[in-house]
């Protein structure tokens, strides 16, 4: 399964969020000789809608993401079905409709087999968890305890498990699971931790995140379950006092953040192998790790913008090439090795970005440009070489105005 989730850096979604404010409310297989060069397009949106955003791509062409309309305080969620490289024509949509008598909607993961999962709210301090069958537009609630404010629909898999968790009382999160028949199933803790949520489960059914005790400040422990929901903690290499985890891939690769003693900072690259033996890759930022172990984002290791990199599975790190700009983050890659993502100006807006692709051997590739102008960010690449993202539109003194959905296609 490529399940490909996307985590907004906090510069874009910063700058996006304010401007929205303002405005009212895995190598890539070996080219062939007639391949063709890639295109940028714009995903299509409803009538009324200013700005859109893409969260998750599989490996089927499928898309899903969010989109805003004129005037609104709020997203709705929709889907759009690109298809493989080289398909002739644009995509159509698919509106995600929120919960009876909610007004907003928006989505957080989706599978290769077409599951997506979400919240429906009226107000965002009361997230109800949904899950959207493959071709469905109406949500199905997730079953919530009683008493319980909100929850939130982290992850799902081919066989529409889904995780994450839900709020209590005490306004603190306890892991969920969700069978493909709606069953809540309240997943245990370790011994000693009062609060726990899970980000990620795989098409086995296994299933990580973290857990934490009651004492303020102490540190996050990884976790996985297995698919029958017995719980274990995961290993920490020397000197990582605590660690919170992202992803695991079907074979078992797992992906997070580590704080060192001494710090309140989760910002050490950790990759567990699918052998269970973990590494520290040392500091940084990371949003993907593809089945191969390698995993991308920006090191901190000398540069405390950040600096694109891959770190590979063989423990060496290698920095990514970033041209003619300040800094720069990998936000994507695929089980062939292609990464993509985005760089930052050395002045000005922070908005006003550069999408990237970088192929398997390092090598660096603007990607083109689209009807809205030179500006945007790809988020995430499929096994077929399909690019998801969002360009950026701007007004007649060159301040970002516009916000839309994008891919990168052949």
């Amino acid at each position: 399964m490529t399940r490909l989730r996307v985590p907004r850096p906090a510069a874009l979604a910063t700058a996006a969020a304010t401007a929205l404010l303002l405005l009212g409310p895995v190598p890539l297989a070996a080219a062939a000789p007639t391949e063709l060069p890639l295109t940028s397009r714009l995903l299509p949106i409803p009538a009324g809608a200013l700005h859109s955003f893409t969260k998750g791509l599989n490996g089927n062409g499928t898309i899903v993401g969010e989109y805003y309309q004129d005037g609104s305080t709020g997203p709705l969620a929709i889907r759009w079905d690109v298809g493989h490289p080289g398909r002739p024509g644009l995509p159509g949509y698919a509106r995600l409709a929120p919960l009876a008598g909610e007004r907003f909607s928006t989505t957080t993961a989706l599978s290769d087999a077409g599951w997506v999962v979400g919240h429906s709210y009226d107000s965002a301090s009361s997230l109800h968890p949904v899950r959207w069958a493959p071709g469905g537009t109406l949500p199905s609630r997730l079953a919530l305890p009683g008493g319980s404010p909100g929850g939130h629909a982290a992850d799902v898999n081919d066989h529409g498990v889904v995780v994450g968790d839900v709020y209590g009382a005490d306004s603190r999160p306890r892991p969920q699971r969700w069978q493909p028949d709606g069953r809540r199933i309240q997943l245990p803790l370790p011994p000693g931790d009062g609060s726990g949520t899970v980000t990620s489960v795989n098409n086995a059914g296994t299933a990580v995140g973290w857990a934490e005790r009651d004492a303020a400040g102490s540190p996050a422990r990884p976790v996985r379950w297995n698919a029958a929901g017995a719980v274990s903690t995961l290993p920490l290499p020397a000197g990582i006092v605590g660690a919170r985890t992202s992803e695991i891939t079907d074979n078992g690769v797992i992906l997070g953040l580590g704080r060192s003693a001494g710090s309140t900072e989760y910002d050490h690259v950790l990759v567990w192998a699918a052998d269970g033996t973990v590494r520290d890759a040392g500091r940084g930022r990371v949003y993907d790790v593809n089945r191969a172990a390698t995993a991308v984002g920006a090191s901190l290791e000398g540069d405390p913008n950040g600096a694109p990199t891959r770190w590979n599975a063989n423990g060496t790190r290698t920095t990514l090439a970033n041209p003619a700009e300040a800094a720069g983050e990998v936000l994507g890659v695929n089980n062939r090795g292609t990464a993509v993502g985005y760089a930052w100006p050395p002045a000005g807006n922070p908005a006003l970005d550069k999408a990237l692709l970088w192929k398997p051997d390092g090598t660096v590739v603007p990607l083109p440009a689209g009807p809205l102008g030179p500006y945007g960010a790809a988020f995430s690449v499929n096994d077929a070489g399909l690019i998801a993202g969002f360009a950026v539109g701007t007004d007649a003194t060159g301040a970002p105005n516009t916000w839309r959905a994008t891919v990168w296609k052949r």
